[in-house]
């Protein structure tokens, strides 16, 4: 049995460094100019869709990532259950706080494009993509085991946030696609923290 638990932590730690290891292997991608064409392609693959109706739709989605809706959804989470409420709370905003650090480190300009709605400050990473899939996908872990359609529909709702920051014309893939993998390196991290605290596992 002692065997068989070191066996998992051991897996657990392995898993921990591979995503880390994504992540910063991503940034050096990132870095020497390689996602270039994936970012014009998308862009020109999504605005190409771009219309009156679908705008609006994208504008209500990305809400859900923007800082009132995520302000928002945590005191919904704080007012069900203030423990784990005050939980994602604070992981929320400490990744909010690196993302703005990693921001200024890096310093890339918003996308070249006539946006659908106006944002200021540097575009790698997204905020949007790294708060939300933080806080949903904190979500979805505490539901995974209980009702998993719930869990999967916020996994849809946090690539939905960030395809429509790509199609509002504020960010490009990569900064998209660098704030999830950076969220979830994060994520598997704590949840081994989660795993060893009772009043914060639902599993």
């Amino acid at each position: 049995m002692v065997l068989e638990l070191i066996k998992n932590y051991k897996i657990k730690y392995l898993w921990i460094m591979i995503s880390w290891i994504l992540f910063l292997s991503y940034c050096i991608i990132f870095s020497l100019g390689y996602l270039q064409s994936i970012d014009t392609h998308v862009y020109q693959f999504l605005s190409s869709f771009q219309n009156s109706s679908l705008t609006i739709y994208m504008k209500i989605i990305t809400f859900f990532g923007s800082t009132l809706g995520i302000i928002l959804v945590c005191l919904l989470c704080l007012i069900n259950d203030w423990k784990i409420g005050f939980m994602m709370s604070i992981h929320v905003a400490i990744v909010a706080i690196i993302n703005q650090i990693m921001k200024i480190l890096i310093a890339r300009p918003r996308p070249d494009v006539l946006p659908l709605v106006i944002e200021r400050g540097f575009s790698f990473p997204s905020a949007h993509a790294m708060v939300s899939f933080i806080l949903y996908g904190m979500i979805a872990y505490f539901f995974w085991n209980k009702k998993k359609i719930i869990s999967l529909l916020l996994f849809f709702v946090i690539l939905l946030i960030g395809v429509s920051r790509i199609y509002l014309g504020v960010h490009y893939t990569s900064d998209v696609i660098g704030g999830y993998l950076f969220s979830f390196a994060y994520l598997n991290t704590v949840f081994i923290f989660m795993k060893n605290h009772k009043w914060l596992s639902y599993t």
